[in-house]
């Protein structure tokens, strides 16, 4: 005689039902291998891509016609590299013109789609390596661009004819657009930027000449409004791309806060990149729907064939992704583990989202001296580095280092070995007076790449801005 059977937990668990713990553990499991590997249109992510390309084909092409590539790496006869990666030269002869040149047709395939994953490997290969040549020309989307770039060699895009992705993709080339915005706003939530609208005030000044805007621009009022406006932006722009109401809204904001931004300050691609970004919070079929508006026909019911049940090795994609994402998390907040004000020495500045958040001016003087002779030079950067290296150099307390180095060993080969290097270094934040930056009592020659900057930065003065 059959007896009753009486479920055990572990049956529990294979059906995925039951009351407990483990009941409820499977039942989210289900949920969320149901909203991961959900099988998406890749219209939205295929655009994307096509808009990536295409921007990127113009940034080559501006490199090649504004002399860029002869000004930044062949130019130059001191170079800032990134401590660690001094390995990282310029190619001798046309070497960099041929880089730029591949760089060219990786994002050309990019767009056509043509030998895609090869095309996108070289251009992430050929861009990232250029720009870690030299940190004078940093930027906030040229991190941005890697990372993409990255994103756009793994995604299943190679294969013609792909009626789906699993869903997760989309959600991580939205959260890699999201991250931008979310940390360039909690970066804004400062004294400076919220209470003294500084260096908005700075930069809107220097605008008043635009038409249209600059009328507005001269306005008491101006520099507070749009400082509130640009944190709040910034915090709320994702939740309302993700919300469906509010989304067109959002997206209408997207568009006139970066035309605006691009107006006033010489960001470069940055503004149409983040616009490109904006369309992936757009239901996925969206670029579908408009081909077939554009041909008056109706829209075709794109039906996505039914996935296979994911595999547990399916799930390394969407871990590797979490990873992705959480080391991206975590860089913005290591200033954290540093003393000081971050915008003064900037230890953990780069690499963080600190979109558009300061002015800083200064001037650096160096003093070479030979303890075995008692010979003394004193020397000025713009003896060895171009115009915008010394601009640069003169804020930062890394670049400052790198400088100092270079002298020890210039010095070196014109017969002084063991020259002690020091530095007059002023800087002004914000608007405020200018302080000391550096002790210039401190040989910079005996400090480290990787020594912290608190033995020879000096504590910023906290002075309210004008």
């Amino acid at each position: 005689m059959e007896t009753e059977h009486t479920p055990t937990p572990l049956s529990l668990w294979e059906r995925g039902g039951g009351e407990g713990l483990p009941g409820r553990i499977r039942a989210l499991h289900q949920r969320l291998t149901a909203t991961l590997f959900a099988p998406v249109d890749p219209s939205s992510l295929v655009a994307y891509r096509v808009v990536f390309g295409l921007l990127m084909l113009v940034a080559v092409a501006r490199f090649f016609a504004y002399g860029w590539i002869h000004e930044h790496y062949l130019a130059p006869k001191v170079l800032f590299p990134y401590a660690g990666l001094e390995w990282i030269r310029p190619w001798p002869g046309v070497g960099m013109y041929i880089h730029f040149a591949l760089m060219g047709l990786g994002a050309l395939g990019i767009t056509l789609g043509v030998a895609y994953r090869a095309s996108a490997l070289t251009f992430l290969l050929t861009f990232t390596y250029s720009h870690l040549i030299d940190k004078t020309y940093y930027l906030n989307h040229y991190y941005f661009i890697s990372l993409a770039g990255l994103l756009l060699v793994a995604l299943p895009l190679d294969m013609k004819g792909r009626s789906h992705v699993p869903a997760w993709w989309l959600w991580l080339m939205r959260a890699q657009v999201g991250l931008v915005y979310f940390f360039g706003g909690v970066a804004k939530l400062k004294s400076d930027w919220l209470i003294h609208a500084q260096p908005m005030k700075i930069w809107l000044a220097a605008s008043t000449d635009l038409p249209v805007l600059g009328r507005l621009f001269e306005q008491q009022w101006a520099p507070q409004a749009f400082s509130i406006i640009g944190a709040v932006f910034d915090l709320c722009v994702v939740p309302a791309l993700l919300w469906k109401r509010t989304r067109w809204l959002a997206y209408a904001a997207v568009v006139g806060f970066h035309v605006i931004t691009r107006m006033l300050f010489p960001i470069g691609m940055f503004p149409w990149l983040m616009m490109a970004g904006a369309l992936l919070f757009f239901p996925p079929d969206w670029p579908r729907r408009l081909a077939s508006w554009l041909r008056r026909e109706p829209v075709k019911n794109h039906e996505p064939e039914s996935p296979a049940l994911p595999s547990r090795n399916s799930w390394l994609g969407p871990a590797l992704a979490v990873t992705f994402l959480g080391v991206q998390f975590l860089l913005p907040l290591r200033h954290l583990l540093y003393p000081g004000d971050v915008m003064w020495t900037e230890e953990g500045y780069r690499f963080s989202w600190n979109v558009m958040l300061m002015e800083k001016d200064g001037m650096a003087e160096f003093r070479v001296s030979e303890p075995a002779t008692g010979k003394r030079w004193v020397v000025s950067p713009s003896q060895h580095l171009s115009p915008y290296q010394v601009k640069m150099m003169a804020t930062q307390p890394d670049m400052l280092l790198t400088f100092a180095h270079y002298l020890e060993h210039h010095f070196a080969e014109q017969g002084h070995p063991g020259v002690e290097v020091r530095v007059d270094a002023f800087a002004s934040l914000n608007g405020r007076p200018r302080q000391r930056l550096v002790d210039p009592k401190v040989n910079l020659a005996r400090v480290g790449p990787w020594d912290s900057v608190h033995g020879w930065v000096l504590p910023f003065r906290e002075v309210a801005p004008p």
